[in-house]
């Protein structure tokens, strides 16, 4: 059985390359059950014509073509199927990532598109081949929506898995990431700079209105001894120095949180690490700073997106804002670079609301910041309320 995965291209400006790390969860696990024939395709790393890339996907001749995509890559989504479908008419090809996960139907009246993988991939997109290996159709295959007769089928939702360690490492061998150096990354400073991004948790409890539903809203975590086994991985065989922490939500459970930086600090890794995402301001404390400084954390996002008390209340983000104050001095203080998130255009939002949110950025210290416009994203609760 012969795999392709492919990452689609943003289509609109985004800015950012990244590794993709949900194709190297999908190439781990697959090569864990036995399904060692994969090749993975970076379309915004790679950069080929749509006819060279036709002559790849020919030239490799795979029985099952996956593309992930975020909502800024739909468009090179569906290029890239109808590519595939006409390259190989006989390959099944299958959409996954966020924007399957939030836009199921556009997907899946793709004609090009056979099968949506939603949420998590690893075991759906695991069975799917083990499905098709057999001849079997796919009614019951939870997490998987297809087309039966012309209709669109979306199989009950797949639990989402509860014990991380028992998924494999990334299969960081198929990522180059010495050419991931050479492109934008989440974290400014790790331009030009060798590193990786790692996934120590996923999901998040919060409902901010905002956020995605992808990872669900329950926190689940690799245990801090899986975490230091990854870094010490990453460090000691692949030569990378500085780690990007991607996670929905790192500091959730703060004695975890502590017991990965005490490991770190313990390992004598020596590693410069970026929390580029996933970090609740007014949930640090002085301690879990103070070990961040300890195990090399240089770089800091905190999320507070308006100052308005009421658009808090209204996004359910409810984040004490005189505490992330004081969360961003000490942090600061302690030699982290600090930049803040911070959302326009909120529904309701006056301009009275984005005068206090503009007073409160000026009075906080941290050192820069990065102001998004109000997007409602499919699968979003916001998405629901806009007209």
């Amino acid at each position: 059985m012969k795999i392709l995965l492919i990452k689609a291209a943003c289509t609109r400006y985004y800015g950012q390359t990244v590794v993709p790390m949900g194709l190297l969860y999908l190439s781990s696990a697959l090569k864990k059950a036995g399904y060692t024939e994969i090749k993975i395709i970076h379309l915004d790393l790679e950069n080929p014509a749509e006819e060279a890339l036709g002559r790849q996907i020919a030239g490799y001749k795979p029985d099952i073509i996956g593309i992930s995509a975020i909502t800024a890559e739909a468009v090179s989504m569906h290029r890239v199927a109808a590519l595939a479908k006409s390259a190989l008419p006989g390959a099944l090809i299958v959409a996954g990532g966020a924007h399957p996960t939030g836009y199921t139907a556009d997907c899946m009246q793709d004609p090009n598109i056979d099968a949506a993988v939603r949420n998590e991939g690893e075991l759906t997109f695991l069975e799917l081949v083990k499905t098709v290996e057999r001849g079997e159709p796919f009614a019951g295959l939870a997490g998987l929506s297809y087309r039966k007769n012309g209709a669109i089928v979306n199989n009950p939702p797949r639990e989402f898995i509860t014990e991380l360690d028992a998924l494999p490492m990334p299969d960081w061998k198929m990522a180059d990431l010495e050419r991931y150096s050479g492109y934008i990354p989440h974290s400014p400073f790790l331009y030009t700079r060798k590193y990786a991004n790692i996934v120590t948790s996923r999901g998040c409890p919060f409902s901010c209105t905002f956020c995605h539903n992808v990872m669900g809203k329950k926190f689940r975590a690799h245990s801090p001894k899986r975490v230091i086994e990854e870094l010490k991985y990453l460090k000691e065989e692949l030569g990378v120095e500085n780690i990007e922490i991607s996670d929905d939500i790192f500091n959730l459970d703060p004695d975890r949180a502590k017991a990965i930086m005490r490991g770190i600090i313990d390992a004598g890794l020596g590693l410069r690490i970026f929390l580029s995402n996933g970090v609740r301001a007014d949930t640090l404390d002085e301690e879990l700073i103070g070990l961040m400084r300890r195990a090399g954390v240089r770089y800091l996002c905190i999320a507070v997106e308006t100052a308005s008390p009421r658009l808090q209340r209204e996004i359910k983000k409810n984040v004490n804002l005189e505490k992330t104050r004081a969360i961003a001095s000490s942090l600061t203080a302690n030699g982290i670079f600090v930049n803040g998130f911070f959302i326009f255009g909120l529904p309701g939002e006056t301009l009275k609301d984005l005068w206090l949110t503009i007073k409160y950025l000026w009075s906080l210290p941290i050192h820069t910041c990065m102001i998004s416009f109000c997007i409602g994203y499919g699968g979003t609760e916001l998405a629901l309320k806009l007209p």
